[in-house]
Order: structure tokens, then C-alpha cells, then sequence
């Protein structure tokens, strides 16, 4: 299987990105830094009105295809979730070469190749090894094969619905559900419709703006206690960053609380954790290890945001315990989001 990023180095017809947000950018920068030109910049004709974007005015397909022709690499630099813009995007793949490179890179600040596979292959085949169904298997295998090409269609072949995540998890009223990235309440919400009640809830939103609107939501009530901080592998500060939509950032420093998950349970019974931290999940793991030793609480864990996560997230629970049924399931989206490990 060839990867994307050793095949677009000898490209030789013109590279067009579609899209002009914080993921094009980072694929024009990840592009000009393999000596590779972007030829243009192009949006759906709804968002072009004359707009330019760092440097290059941007065109609508139909102007592209005008100076260029169809023969092009047509690499996206976004992402969605909705059903429209998803039949969209496909209908492009069937006119044009179309790619959504993955743009994670793993701790050598190498993109995903057939080369930085091969030295994690004992690591990737133990964490194949451990998933309970053949779904699960097929989410693994076509996900990773989506990182390595950048084509769409093991994505497509493998998305599902939200909830399929939710009947896994099992949850009931009488659950202690605990929501590490509750964002805005709604999984919370989601959890509770599920359930049908609960008996207590931990929500956790670092962002202020989030948290304000996760408080709004769910509001003041019995069993539910919210709290404004970070989630990390013991208690202190960092310095946080708030992005656009996905681009919130963890970093050394200081001004924003940061919590383990221990230390907020301070002992008690948790039954559920979801994990969908930006990348931290892993430390959020680790200062949770003694409610995962004592409880053995089921799992909804975000498996996207690095490079290495597929593997580094299930070693980080099978050192805490290793009696877990686990499975994986993706959510209907585009590019790789929403690729989640349950564990129960």
C-alpha cells in the first residue's frame, strides 16, 4: 500500500486544496516543506466572493477546471460532519484524483508513511489483536488505510451513527458518568436521554466560553457537578490555548487549572468515562488509573488526534488493567474524526 506523502513527492500534474481554513494551511505548509507547489487555492462558489487566501485568490471549481483541466490532485483542507457536504466530496473523487491527507505527525514530526508504520508494526498488531468483533477490525484496518493513502473510501465504508457508540457503552440510570470534554453539555444530554436518568454526573470543560454554555444547558440540578478546568495525570497548571472548533491546545505553563481525574472522584464510584481531550487523553488516563483499578468503569476513548494513538491509548489502560472487552467504532465524518475506542 503506498502512502500518500512518498507518492505526492512525484506528482506531476497540478495540486489544487480545496478549502481555506487552519487544515489548509497546514497542508500548504506540510506541502511547500516536501518541495511540493500548491497551484491553487478553491472553495464551493458560495464562499469564494472574491476572497484570497495566503497569497492566492480563490476559484471556484469551475475556474479551476477552466485553466486546468481535470486531470488535477484535488486535496481537501477540511473536514465535516454533515451528511450534504460529505455526498459533495464524493461526488468530487468521482470527477477529480481527490485526497485528504492525514495531517498528524507522530514525536519525529513525520507524517503517516509505509516507512513510519513498519517501526510501529509489533505495537500496531498487538492493539489489532485485542478488539472484540469483526466491525472493530474493519474500523481499524480501513481507518489506517484511509492515514496511509489519503483516499476517502475506507472512511465512507466504515462511518456510522453517533449512537452506535452509546448502545455499546450500555448506560443506565443508575450510572456515574463521568465527561472529560463535555464542550457544550451535549453529550451529557445525550448520555442522560440514553440512560434514562443518571445517578450522578462530572461533566469537564476547560474552555470558558463552552463551560458557560455546557452550564446554560444542563443547568443547576441535583447529581451534576461541572467544573471549569483541564484534565491531566495529577493536579497543577497549564497554559491553554483556545482554537477554532478542534483546535484547542494543551501546553507547559500556567494559567489554566488542570485536574487528574482521581483527584475530582476523590475516591467515589464511576461507572462511565468519556474521553475526548484534544490529544491529553492519554495523561487524563493516567490520573485516573486508581478509579480504573478500583471500578473498572466502561470507556468512550477519542483514538484521532495523534498520530500514535491507536496503540499509546490501549497500552496506557492495559498497564492500569487489562480485562477489558474493547471495540472500536467512527463516526460518520470526514477526514479521520470521531474514531473512538469503547471499552467495557
Amino acid at each position: 500500500m503506498k502512502s500518500f506523502w512518498n507518492e505526492i513527492k512525484n506528482e506531476k500534474r497540478p495540486v489544487v486544496i480545496y478549502g481555506t481554513g487552519d487544515a489548509a494551511e497546514r497542508l500548504f505548509y506540510m506541502l511547500k516543506e516536501r518541495g511540493i507547489r500548491t497551484m491553487a487555492f478553491s472553495s464551493s462558489s458560495s464562499f469564494v466572493r472574491d476572497r484570497s487566501f495566503l497569497g492566492y485568490k480563490v476559484l471556484p471549481m469551475e475556474r479551476v477546471k477552466e485553466i486546468f483541466g481535470s486531470d488535477i490532485v484535488l486535496l481537501l483542507g477540511f473536514g465535516s460532519h454533515d451528511k450534504k457536504v460529505i455526498d459533495h466530496i464524493t461526488a468530487l473523487s468521482k470527477e477529480y484524483d481527490l485526497y485528504i491527507p492525514d495531517l498528524l505527525l507522530n514525536r519525529e514530526n513525520d507524517a503517516v508513511t509505509e516507512e513510519t508504520l513498519e517501526k510501529e508494526r509489533k505495537r500496531i498488531e498487538w492493539a489489532f489483536s485485542l478488539l472484540s468483533d469483526p466491525f472493530s477490525r474493519d474500523v481499524f484496518s480501513s481507518t489506517l488505510e484511509y492515514r496511509i493513502t489519503g483516499r476517502i473510501e475506507p472512511l465512507l465504508k466504515v462511518g456510522r451513527e453517533e449512537d452506535e457508540n452509546w448502545n455499546l457503552l450500555e448506560p443506565n440510570k443508575g450510572d456515574v458518568f463521568f465527561d472529560g470534554g463535555a464542550y457544550n453539555g451535549d453529550t451529557i444530554s445525550l448520555f442522560i436521554n440514553k440512560a434514562g436518568g443518571y445517578k450522578e454526573i462530572y461533566g469537564v470543560e476547560p474552555t470558558p466560553l463552552s463551560f458557560r454554555r455546557m452550564k446554560e444547558r444542563i443547568g443547576e440540578k441535583e447529581g451534576i457537578k461541572l467544573f471549569n478546568t483541564a484534565l491531566g495525570s495529577e493536579d497543577g497548571e497549564v497554559s491553554f490555548s483556545t482554537g477554532h472548533g478542534r483546535g484547542n491546545k494543551v501546553q507547559s505553563g500556567s494559567g489554566t487549572e488542570v485536574r487528574s481525574i482521581d483527584s475530582i472522584l476523590k475516591g467515589k464510584r464511576v461507572d462511565v468515562i468519556k474521553l475526548d481531550i484534544e490529544g491529553e487523553e492519554e495523561n487524563a488516563l493516567e490520573g485516573a488509573k486508581e478509579s480504573i483499578k478500583k471500578y473498572r468503569p466502561r470507556i468512550l476513548l477519542s483514538a484521532y488526534h495523534k498520530s500514535d494513538d491507536y496503540w499509546r491509548l490501549l497500552e496506557k489502560v492495559w498497564s492500569i488493567r487489562d480485562d477489558y472487552r474493547v471495540y472500536m467504532r467512527k463516526n460518520i465524518s470526514l477526514p479521520n474524526w470521531d474514531t473512538f475506542y469503547i471499552l467495557k
